[in-house]
Protein backbone atom coordinates (compact mmCIF):
# COMPACT_ATOMS: atom_id res chain seq x y z
CA UNK A 1 0.00 0.00 0.00
CA UNK A 2 2.89 2.47 1.11
CA UNK A 3 4.63 1.94 -2.49
CA UNK A 4 1.39 2.18 -4.27
CA UNK A 5 0.72 5.90 -2.79
CA UNK A 6 4.05 6.84 -3.63
CA UNK A 7 3.98 5.64 -7.04
CA UNK A 8 0.53 7.88 -7.50
CA UNK A 9 2.66 11.32 -6.06
CA UNK A 10 5.64 10.60 -8.55
CA UNK A 11 3.20 10.30 -11.16
CA UNK A 12 1.27 13.08 -10.24
CA UNK A 13 4.41 15.07 -9.84
CA UNK A 14 5.60 13.72 -13.32
CA UNK A 15 2.67 15.43 -14.77
CA UNK A 16 2.56 18.62 -13.40
CA UNK A 17 6.27 18.61 -14.18
CA UNK A 18 5.25 18.09 -18.38
CA UNK A 19 1.99 20.13 -18.20
CA UNK A 20 4.51 22.89 -16.59
CA UNK A 21 7.48 22.45 -20.24
CA UNK A 22 4.59 21.46 -22.34
CA UNK A 23 3.05 25.32 -21.39
CA UNK A 24 6.26 26.81 -21.51
CA UNK A 25 7.22 25.33 -24.67
CA UNK A 26 3.65 26.52 -25.87
CA UNK A 27 3.93 29.87 -24.61
CA UNK A 28 7.43 30.86 -25.72
CA UNK A 29 7.36 31.98 -29.09
CA UNK A 30 10.61 33.86 -30.68
CA UNK A 31 10.12 37.39 -31.06
CA UNK A 32 9.94 38.34 -35.08
CA UNK A 33 13.29 39.97 -36.39
CA UNK A 34 14.06 42.27 -38.73
CA UNK A 35 16.36 42.66 -41.24
CA UNK A 36 18.57 45.48 -41.33
CA UNK A 37 21.64 45.14 -43.98
CA UNK A 38 24.56 48.14 -43.61
CA UNK A 39 27.04 49.03 -46.15
CA UNK A 40 29.80 51.74 -47.43
CA UNK A 41 29.62 51.88 -50.95
CA UNK A 42 30.59 55.60 -51.28
CA UNK A 43 33.05 56.95 -53.83
CA UNK A 44 36.76 57.60 -52.60
CA UNK A 45 37.22 60.22 -55.24
CA UNK A 46 33.91 62.14 -53.88
CA UNK A 47 35.75 61.88 -50.44
CA UNK A 48 38.34 64.91 -51.48
CA UNK A 49 35.05 67.18 -52.69
CA UNK A 50 34.14 69.86 -49.58
CA UNK A 51 30.56 68.76 -49.13
CA UNK A 52 30.01 65.60 -51.08
CA UNK A 53 27.93 63.16 -48.63
CA UNK A 54 28.26 60.14 -50.05
CA UNK A 55 31.87 59.37 -50.01
CA UNK A 56 33.91 56.06 -48.53
CA UNK A 57 32.89 55.09 -44.93
CA UNK A 58 34.95 52.77 -42.65
CA UNK A 59 34.34 52.53 -38.85
CA UNK A 60 32.23 51.22 -36.24
CA UNK A 61 28.57 50.36 -37.45
CA UNK A 62 26.35 50.32 -33.61
CA UNK A 63 23.38 49.59 -32.53
CA UNK A 64 22.56 51.70 -30.11
CA UNK A 65 26.10 51.33 -27.65
CA UNK A 66 26.32 47.82 -28.49
CA UNK A 67 28.85 47.66 -31.63
CA UNK A 68 27.86 45.22 -34.58
CA UNK A 69 30.95 45.45 -36.75
CA UNK A 70 33.66 47.56 -38.20
CA UNK A 71 32.39 47.91 -41.46
CA UNK A 72 34.90 48.62 -44.22
CA UNK A 73 34.54 50.36 -47.67
CA UNK A 74 32.96 47.77 -50.47
CA UNK A 75 31.50 45.64 -48.11
CA UNK A 76 28.13 45.06 -46.82
CA UNK A 77 26.33 43.18 -43.83
CA UNK A 78 22.94 41.92 -42.57
CA UNK A 79 21.98 41.65 -38.69
CA UNK A 80 18.55 40.19 -37.88
CA UNK A 81 17.47 42.81 -35.19
CA UNK A 82 14.66 43.11 -32.77
CA UNK A 83 11.94 45.31 -33.35
CA UNK A 84 10.92 48.50 -32.36
CA UNK A 85 12.89 51.70 -31.69
CA UNK A 86 16.61 52.02 -32.73
CA UNK A 87 19.58 54.49 -32.91
CA UNK A 88 21.75 53.28 -35.68
CA UNK A 89 25.32 54.60 -35.45
CA UNK A 90 28.15 55.38 -37.74
CA UNK A 91 31.76 56.20 -35.75
CA UNK A 92 34.90 56.50 -36.75
CA UNK A 93 37.17 53.16 -36.00
CA UNK A 94 38.98 55.06 -33.41
CA UNK A 95 36.25 55.65 -31.65
CA UNK A 96 34.23 53.03 -29.55
CA UNK A 97 30.87 54.88 -28.51
CA UNK A 98 28.18 56.36 -30.91
CA UNK A 99 29.15 59.54 -29.42
CA UNK A 100 30.12 61.92 -32.30
CA UNK A 101 29.27 59.56 -34.95
CA UNK A 102 26.27 59.79 -37.75
CA UNK A 103 22.83 58.28 -35.93
CA UNK A 104 19.64 57.45 -37.62
CA UNK A 105 16.68 56.91 -34.97
CA UNK A 106 14.70 54.39 -36.89
CA UNK A 107 11.46 52.56 -35.69
CA UNK A 108 12.17 48.76 -37.00
CA UNK A 109 8.74 46.83 -38.26
CA UNK A 110 8.38 43.22 -37.79
CA UNK A 111 8.82 41.42 -41.52
CA UNK A 112 10.53 44.22 -42.79
CA UNK A 113 14.00 44.56 -45.25
CA UNK A 114 16.14 48.19 -43.84
CA UNK A 115 18.84 49.79 -46.28
CA UNK A 116 21.20 51.34 -44.44
CA UNK A 117 24.36 53.03 -46.11
CA UNK A 118 27.01 54.31 -44.03
CA UNK A 119 28.82 57.88 -45.78
CA UNK A 120 31.75 60.10 -45.15
CA UNK A 121 30.21 63.68 -45.45
CA UNK A 122 33.54 65.75 -46.40
CA UNK A 123 33.43 69.05 -45.06
CA UNK A 124 36.02 72.20 -45.65
CA UNK A 125 37.97 71.20 -42.45
CA UNK A 126 36.51 68.27 -41.13
CA UNK A 127 34.25 65.18 -41.80
CA UNK A 128 31.62 63.74 -40.65
CA UNK A 129 29.99 60.03 -40.44
CA UNK A 130 26.29 59.97 -42.19
CA UNK A 131 24.07 56.98 -41.58
CA UNK A 132 21.01 57.23 -44.39
CA UNK A 133 18.16 55.01 -45.03
CA UNK A 134 17.76 53.84 -48.60
CA UNK A 135 15.07 52.20 -50.39
CA UNK A 136 15.95 48.61 -51.93
CA UNK A 137 16.25 50.02 -55.33
CA UNK A 138 18.72 52.60 -54.34
CA UNK A 139 20.69 50.00 -52.28
CA UNK A 140 20.52 47.52 -55.29
CA UNK A 141 22.33 50.66 -57.47
CA UNK A 142 24.33 51.95 -54.69
CA UNK A 143 26.34 47.95 -54.08
CA UNK A 144 26.61 46.67 -57.68
CA UNK A 145 30.09 45.79 -56.73
CA UNK A 146 30.26 45.26 -52.92
CA UNK A 147 31.09 42.38 -51.03
CA UNK A 148 30.34 40.30 -47.60
CA UNK A 149 31.95 41.87 -44.59
CA UNK A 150 34.35 38.98 -43.45
CA UNK A 151 33.40 37.22 -40.30
CA UNK A 152 36.42 38.67 -38.52
CA UNK A 153 34.97 42.20 -38.74
CA UNK A 154 31.97 41.32 -36.79
CA UNK A 155 32.30 42.27 -33.14
CA UNK A 156 30.53 40.04 -30.08
CA UNK A 157 27.22 41.92 -30.07
CA UNK A 158 26.64 41.12 -33.82
CA UNK A 159 28.21 37.76 -34.00
CA UNK A 160 24.24 35.99 -33.00
CA UNK A 161 22.57 38.23 -35.41
CA UNK A 162 24.39 38.44 -38.57
CA UNK A 163 22.99 37.11 -41.89
CA UNK A 164 25.45 34.55 -43.87
CA UNK A 165 24.94 36.53 -47.15
CA UNK A 166 27.20 35.96 -50.62
CA UNK A 167 25.29 38.76 -52.79
CA UNK A 168 23.92 41.96 -51.88
CA UNK A 169 20.27 41.24 -50.74
CA UNK A 170 17.55 41.04 -53.19
CA UNK A 171 14.47 42.82 -53.38
CA UNK A 172 11.29 41.11 -52.83
CA UNK A 173 8.86 41.31 -55.74
CA UNK A 174 6.64 44.36 -55.80
CA UNK A 175 2.93 43.51 -55.77
CA UNK A 176 0.64 45.07 -58.45
CA UNK A 177 -1.74 47.95 -57.24
CA UNK A 178 -5.24 47.49 -56.08
CA UNK A 179 -6.92 47.17 -58.99
CA UNK A 180 -3.98 46.68 -61.06
CA UNK A 181 -4.38 43.46 -63.41
CA UNK A 182 -1.47 41.09 -63.02
CA UNK A 183 0.69 40.85 -65.84
CA UNK A 184 0.40 37.20 -67.12
CA UNK A 185 3.21 35.15 -68.67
Amino acid sequence: MRSLVGFRFVGVGLSFAFAAVSSLAQGTTASPQVQVTFYSSGSFLRSAIPGDKHAKFAGRIMDGNNQLAMLTPNQFVTFNLDPGQHVLAANSWMIASPVGGGHLKINLVPGQHYYIGTYLESLVVASKFRVEQRTCEEAQQDNKTTKPLKREHIKEYGLARAVTETLFPICPPTAPAVGTPAVKP
